[in-house]
C-alpha cells in the first residue's frame, strides 16, 4: 500500500497555491483531421441518447484518431502563448490544464492498478 506521510508539518510550511473555482482563460480546438485551431469550432454539447438508443449507432463510419502523440500540451502552449501575445499581459495562473486532464489525474489516483 502506498503511503503520504504528512508529518513533520514544517515541509510544507512557505507559499502555497490558493484553491479557487476553474476559470476558462483561452480555448482551442482541433478539427476533423486534427488540426489544430485558435477557437471554439470543435465545441459541442452533450445531449444523454434517449432509453433505448442503438448504441451501435455511427459505428460503422466511425474514423478511429492516431493517438500515439499527445498533442495536448503542445497545443496547451500554443494557447498560452497566443493569449499572451494578444492581452500583452503574462498569463498569471498556479495550474493550467485543458478539459479531461484534472479527472484522469483523479481518477488515476483511486485506481488499483
Amino acid at each position: 500500500m502506498n503511503r503520504f506521510e504528512i508529518q513533520p508539518l514544517e515541509r510544507f510550511a512557505g507559499s502555497n497555491t490558493a484553491i479557487r473555482r476553474p476559470k476558462e482563460i483561452a480555448y482551442f480546438s482541433y478539427d476533423d483531421a486534427h488540426n489544430f485551431h485558435l477557437d471554439d469550432r470543435s465545441l459541442r454539447y452533450y445531449h444523454p441518447p434517449r432509453l433505448g438508443a442503438d448504441l451501435s449507432k455511427g459505428f460503422d463510419t466511425f474514423q478511429q484518431l492516431d493517438d500515439t502523440a499527445d498533442d495536448h500540451l503542445d497545443s496547451l502552449l500554443k494557447t498560452i502563448i497566443a493569449l499572451e501575445k494578444e492581452s500583452g499581459v503574462k498569463c498569471e495562473a498556479d495550474v493550467l490544464s485543458w478539459r479531461g486532464l484534472l479527472t484522469k489525474v483523479s481518477e488515476h489516483a483511486c485506481d488499483d492498478e
